[in-house]
């Protein structure tokens, strides 16, 4: 057996085993806080915090469908917004399947089905990839700044608006500079990447369309988890910046290891981590389990969304 294929067996056995590991931690801290999660009430408020989480998790997968269709234009592929918001509503449902890819199968195949180059595709799929880790990983190192011990009196509830605005900006251009450093100093791993041609860069107004676009995508998640705290649990701790920070964090862990689908187990470990010093344990555990059911049933929304809007389109 080859060298780069027991490096392949080697890296596909250690990302089951940290799947493993973030499940069993996850569970232990279920089993363990199952009393301290506080009660819920039901009433109008924990009603709409359900409804409004589930339209959030719709309205972030057809945002990223719009996403995609701005990506392909500068491959000069045409594609009706409605029909590239159609495809990602009901390919993103395959991310549940084992592996965590299947969406991006799903988005291929549909995508050719209604006239997308596979070339196309696959590469407009690379760069919005890139810009969810280089985005969400910027978002992870101010996680770690802001639960440092050392800095934690300095930023005792997040960071401010104006903080949060340069920071913003900042982020918009990081994965388009990416890109192009990318292409330039590491051409090969670029054509690699890119089956076989360099990963192209978007244009300057594509790039910052697609950076305020998943941008506005986590800060949907980040209100939905603010809404949550409040309305569900009755919790009022964490401002809206430090919780969207957080939980962005979690996210893209869960996002980038590879065999756990939709991330199910690792975001939620990584949530009662990086949750429960600004707002306790037993609420970070059930945050961790009501973002991820209010996630699945806005998954499934927007799955039946889709598959009614064939008929429309």
């Amino acid at each position: 057996m080859s060298a780069s294929r027991l490096a392949k067996i080697g890296l596909k056995l250690a990302a089951y085993a940290v799947v493993a590991l973030a499940f069993g931690y996850f569970l232990h801290a279920l089993y363990s806080r199952l009393d301290d999660i506080p009660h819920i009430h039901w009433n109008a408020r924990s009603m709409a915090a359900v409804v409004l989480s589930v339209a959030g998790t719709v309205f972030t997968i057809l945002v990223t469908g719009y996403l995609w269709r701005a990506l392909l234009k500068d491959h000069g592929v045409k594609l009706r917004p409605g029909k590239a918001m159609q495809i990602m509503a009901i390919s993103q449902f395959g991310k549940y399947l084992p592996g965590n890819i299947g969406h991006f199968a799903g988005r291929a195949a549909l995508g050719k089905a209604a006239g997308v180059p596979i070339s196309a595709t696959v590469n407009t799929v690379l760069v919005d990839i890139l810009w969810h880790v280089g985005i969400g990983f910027a978002f992870a190192a101010l996680a770690l700044l802001t639960q440092s011990q050392i800095l934690a009196e300095h930023l005792p509830d997040g960071l401010d608006v104006p903080q949060m605005a340069v920071i913003t900006v900042v982020l918009l251009f990081l994965p388009w500079i990416g890109v192009t450093l990318l292409n330039r100093w590491l051409p090969a791993l670029s054509r690699r990447l890119g089956g076989g041609h360099l990963i192209s860069a978007p244009t300057l107004k594509t790039a910052l369309v697609v950076g305020f676009l998943i941008l506005l995508g986590l800060h949907t998640l980040g209100a939905m988890l603010k809404m949550q705290a409040a309305w569900l649990f009755g919790v009022s701790a964490g401002s809206y910046y430090t919780l969207t920070i957080l939980y962005v964090a979690s996210w893209v862990i869960g996002y980038v290891v590879p065999g756990s689908p939709g991330g199910v187990g690792v975001r939620e470990a990584m949530m009662i981590l990086l949750l429960t010093p600004v707002v306790g344990a037993g609420a970070a555990v059930g945050l961790s389990i009501s973002m991820r059911l209010t996630n699945m049933l806005g998954d499934a929304a927007a799955f039946l969304l889709g598959l009614a809007s064939r008929r429309w389109l």
